[in-house]
């Protein structure tokens, strides 16, 4: 008889944004990451895997899903671009790095979820949210190679990211238009 393993949500590391940033681009060195990597690969490496759904439940849930033993599995849609599961992935994968040890500590025996659909009311989760953009922004897009790629206009290509998140990492960065 298998046992039923509860699933605890994210908690957040309360770190700050540059905090969060520099751990995620010591991070990507550490792994040896270059432009254009293969983000499969990094999941395999950390015992996670990633599945690919033709549909998505009503509440967008189980965006990540981690055991207990440090297994985990991302869920994509087969609907999107390979440039937003870039960031999706990293997004989850920041989940796993930042708030899955802080879970794991406080619950063991337990595993996390963190689903696409965030209760807005919730404080916590909002800011597991926040703390997982700037994980994926700094790990997909480090600054230091950003503000080349970004001056000339081929950051979407360099990171393999959407223009959209390359535009949301210009603002965070303070770069806008007239600095290209």
């Amino acid at each position: 008889m298998t046992a039923s393993i509860e699933y605890k949500e994210p908690s957040p590391t309360r770190a700050r944004k540059a905090s969060i940033c520099e751990y995620a681009d010591k991070l990507r060195e550490k792994v040896g990451l270059k432009n254009g990597f293969d983000l499969s690969e990094v999941v395999n490496r950390n015992g996670g895997k990633l599945s690919y759904i033709d549909f998505m439940d009503d509440d967008q849930t189980d965006a990540i899903v981690v055991n207990p033993e440090d297994k985990f599995i991302i869920r994509l849609s087969s609907h999107t671009s390979a440039l937003r599961d870039n960031f999706t992935i990293a997004h989850e994968l920041g989940h796993f790095v930042l708030h899955w040890p802080i879970v794991k500590q406080k619950n063991p025996g337990c595993g996390m979820k963190a689903t696409r659909k965030v209760d807005g009311s919730n404080d916590d989760l909002r800011r597991c949210e926040w703390e997982a953009n700037w994980f994926a922004s700094a790990f997909l897009m480090p600054e230091r190679h950003f503000r080349d790629a970004y001056k000339k206009k081929n950051a979407s290509e360099v990171f393999g990211v959407t223009q959209s998140a390359v535009e949301v990492r210009a603002r965070a960065l303070g770069i806008n238009d007239e600095g290209r």
